[in-house]
């Protein structure tokens, strides 16, 4: 079973990757209009017996918060994967909206959709719905706040697996002063 986790978080990464590529663009966007842009990229792993994963990307920018991307990767066998999303950053309500579907070799489909609300005041709450291609989905619920007085960014993320078990995260992170040279 951990095995099949490790792999459904891995790809769910791995077609994330793109969203968050995108995100870093999204809040540009709220600083003003930029012009709308594409992006590729082909990336090619080659393993110890010389087999051979290439994955193709595309992402393009709307110019005001939002994008497209979309990703094929390609086995060894000629096998594919592909992964299509899309999201949209709201300057006025301070939202960031996600989606997308990942099909794999054998046609399954599994989708995901993130919403991300600002606080204006430094921190974000955040709700992602992964849905396999069984229907089973996991909820990961997150927050994060950032002090700017102490310098520190405190996050933390409940995650709720199909079987109703769930696990929890905390992260803290401060920053110190850099010393005089």
């Amino acid at each position: 079973m951990k095995t099949k986790r490790d792999r459904v978080l891995t790809v769910a990464g791995a077609a994330l990757l793109p969203v968050l590529w995108a995100a870093s663009f999204g809040s540009a966007a709220a600083q003003g209009a930029r012009a709308p842009r594409t992006f590729n990229s082909t990336v090619t792993h080659t393993g110890p017996a010389g087999n051979t994963l290439t994955r193709q990307s595309q992402l393009t920018t709307n110019g005001q918060g939002g994008f497209n991307s979309s990703s094929t990767w390609t086995g060894p066998r000629g096998k594919t994967a592909t992964a299509q999303s899309s999201g949209q950053y709201n300057a006025a309500t301070k939202t960031y909206t996600s989606s997308g579907t990942f099909t794999g070799p054998a046609g399954r489909q599994s989708t995901y959709a993130t919403t991300v609300q600002g606080n204006g005041q430094g921190g974000y709450n955040r709700t992602t719905t992964l849905t396999g291609p069984n229907g089973k989905q996991t909820i990961i619920n997150g927050q994060g706040q950032y002090n700017a007085a102490t310098g520190t960014f405190n996050q933390s993320r409940t995650t709720t697996y199909p079987n109703g078990q769930s696990s929890t995260e905390t992260r803290n992170v401060s920053v110190s002063p850099a010393s005089g040279n």
